[in-house]
């Protein structure tokens, strides 16, 4: 009888890890969208412009509601709960009692108290559960993250438009809501010096942000954790940017993704190039985001535009004067599929490390 492996003897106990992999999300599929995983290992994908790896999984894109998301910013907290904020609207999902052990995740929060099975109705959907109104429009929000202290049980939103003074709100989603108790806080007229999500990073003591502000436009952004005094937490400016270096790589949009150890992360920039006489090229700069626009038809000879998504993972240190440091940067390109739409490649990637 052949020998079997001690992880097969013991039932898989003393098998490896599985090791997390960074997953992208294109709109390449007629039917819907295509996700693909790749591979950050050291050794791999460095040099040459290559295709983006085999198909990994498809998914079927729902048919147009009148009630869609627009703008949704997501929130997935511990195993069973998401919460999305969009326009006019601050909602709840939750799995339902027969997919979530409710009392084994330690959560103490009032949430318990819902009947979950009410989560799903008859068709098998889940359903939303409203919570308050924020205090401010989606569009006014520059920067959120889960604040790393409080277990799951409080969001960070900064806004700031031209009628409302830059603020920082903090929403409690372990308060008693349903009791008429609001579950907004105030906590000061400053703002998360980065752009879009920050990502804790444990090492560094810090949640950190890509910057895609006028004036620092491409840096990472190392900042305190806020405390709920009105002051505003100190942050570290990195010395180098992240975006392309290559002066023939047109910035169109990026995201960043925190691969959840030893301060390393991983940028996911969408970069094109323009292979046809400069002269018919449009450059429109909106806050320093470049989108290259089309002539209209006729006016001059047609240009090929080379979408390429550039993968770079780096890790950040602060050096022995204090200052927040990009360190082993390592660059992969990969072609953008012709069938994938303008607006997904002009639009953030969306990408996730799972």
């Amino acid at each position: 009888m052949p020998k079997r492996s001690c992880g097969e003897r013991d039932g898989g106990s003393t098998a490896k890890p599985r090791q997390p992999r960074l997953y992208l999300v294109c709109d390449d599929w007629d039917s819907g969208y295509s996700i693909r995983k790749f591979s950050l290992l050291a050794d791999s994908g460095e040099g040459a412009v290559q295709g983006l790896p085999t198909l990994f999984w498809r998914v079927v894109k729902p048919r147009p509601e009148f009630n869609a998301p627009a703008f949704p910013i997501h929130f997935p907290v511990g195993d069973d709960r998401l919460y999305v904020l969009d326009f006019g609207c601050l909602e709840l999902c939750r799995l339902p009692l027969e997919q979530s052990d409710v009392e084994s995740d330690g959560d103490d929060s009032p949430l318990e108290e819902y009947d979950f099975r009410s989560d799903i109705d008859s068709k098998g959907r889940w359903f939303w559960h409203q919570l308050p109104l924020p205090p401010f429009s989606r569009m006014d929000v520059t920067s959120y993250a889960m604040h790393p202290h409080s277990h799951g049980h409080s969001i960070l939103f900064s806004i700031k438009s031209e009628d409302l003074a830059a603020a920082t709100f903090s929403f409690e989603t372990g308060t008693s809501f349903e009791k008429g108790v609001c579950a907004w806080n105030y906590l000061g007229e400053w703002i998360l010096p980065f752009t879009g999500r920050g990502h804790y990073e444990s090492e560094l003591s810090a949640l950190v942000g890509l910057s895609k502000d006028k004036g620092a436009f491409g840096y990472i952004y190392a900042c305190d954790v806020p405390n709920t005094s009105n002051r505003p937490p100190a942050w570290k400016r990195s010395k180098e940017k992240v975006f392309s270096k290559n002066p023939a790589d047109k910035h169109v949009s990026a995201s960043l993704v925190y691969l959840g150890y030893q301060r390393k992360f991983c940028l996911v920039e969408c970069c094109v190039l323009v292979e046809e006489d400069k002269a018919c090229q449009e450059v429109k700069e909106d806050k320093d985001d470049q989108v290259l626009l089309e002539k209209p038809e006729g006016t001059c000879v047609p240009q090929r535009r080379r979408y390429m998504y550039r993968l770079m993972t780096f890790s950040l240190k602060y050096d022995k004067m204090g200052d927040l440091r990009v360190r082993h940067r390592r660059d992969r390109y990969y072609k953008v599929p012709s069938k994938v739409s303008k607006a997904c490649v002009r639009q953030d990637p969306v990408v996730f490390w799972l």
